[in-house]
């Protein structure tokens, strides 16, 4: 392998990379971050709690601001995650096209010298 995206070091590694599965793990990935950002800002976003919640007791003890922190922390983790894996997909779908670029350029070496050998 050649150019600036080698991840193996070499082309004689013993491993073959398949650019449609790599594509097709990436498909999950993006969907993994999705379902991540909708947790975040759908499935949780109204769980808010309020003085009428919990009643005088729960105000005074402090569960309207720990129960509100709490999720705001699992929005902003959400949010990272979500941050992190798409990241992380788009970095793979930038791999897949480096290897469907070394395919093709394979494939048109290959097609070279069957045409100069026949």
């Amino acid at each position: 392998m050649s150019g600036p995206f080698d991840p193996l070091g070499s082309s004689s590694s013993g491993y073959e990379v398949y650019p449609e599965s790599l594509r097709r793990a990436t498909e999950d990935v993006f969907h993994a971050a999705g379902r991540l950002r909708d947790f975040a800002n759908v499935d949780i976003e109204g769980l808010r709690l309020g003085v009428h919640d919990v009643g005088m007791l729960g105000d005074e003890s402090g569960i309207i601001e720990a129960f509100n922190e709490m999720i705001a922390d699992l929005q902003g983790k959400s949010n990272r995650g979500f941050d992190r894996l798409f990241k992380l997909g788009e970095a793979m779908d930038k791999a897949a096209d480096y290897y469907d670029a070394q395919d093709e350029e394979y494939y048109k070496r290959l097609r070279d010298l069957e045409k100069d050998g026949g």
